[in-house]
C-alpha cells in the first residue's frame, strides 16, 4: 500500500497542474520542397552614405523629389536608390526594415518612412527623405516594398 502513495501523489499533482503524463507528441512529417518554392533568407547589404558614385548621384537626383526607387549597377554592386518624395517638414527618414534574398539574384527590400516624433521640434522646410543601399550582387533583381 505504501508503494502506491508516491504514484498517486504524482498523478494528482500532474492532474491539478494540467500536465498529461507521457502523452505522445505528434511530430511534423518533413515534406519535400518543390523546385518552385524559394526559401527567403536575410541578405547582406550595406547602407551607403554620401559621397555617392556618379551614376548613383544621378539616379538619386531623379528619384529624390518624385519618390520611388531605381537600381544602379556600378563598382560590382547593385545600388538600390529609394526616395519617399516631398515631406512637409524635416525629421522624416527612410528606414530599411528587412532585406531578403528570394532567389539566386532576387532580393526584396522592405522600407518604411519614419515620421518625426509627435510634439518634437521640427525644422520648417520641405524635405525629401532618401535611402541608398548596396547589394553585393551586380545582377540583382530587386523588389522594393514601401509602407
Amino acid at each position: 500500500m505504501f508503494t502506491m502513495i508516491p504514484g498517486l501523489l504524482l498523478s494528482a499533482a500532474l492532474t491539478l497542474t494540467g500536465i498529461q503524463p507521457s502523452s505522445p507528441t505528434p511530430h511534423p512529417t518533413p515534406t519535400a520542397t518543390s523546385a518552385e518554392e524559394v526559401k527567403t533568407v536575410n541578405a547582406q547589404y550595406e547602407p551607403v552614405a554620401a559621397p555617392y558614385p556618379p551614376a548613383v548621384q544621378s539616379a538619386l537626383s531623379k528619384v529624390r523629389k518624385s519618390g520611388g526607387h531605381t537600381i544602379v549597377r556600378a563598382n560590382g554592386k547593385s545600388y538600390v536608390v529609394i526616395g519617399a518624395g516631398q515631406r512637409p517638414t524635416g525629421g522624416y527618414q527612410l528606414v530599411a526594415d528587412q532585406v531578403k534574398r528570394t532567389g539566386p539574384h532576387g532580393f526584396t527590400v522592405s522600407v518604411h518612412v519614419k515620421a518625426p516624433a509627435p510634439g518634437s521640434m521640427k525644422i520648417q522646410v520641405i524635405s525629401y527623405p532618401t535611402l541608398v543601399i548596396a547589394l553585393p550582387d551586380q545582377q540583382a533583381q530587386v523588389t522594393v516594398q514601401m509602407r
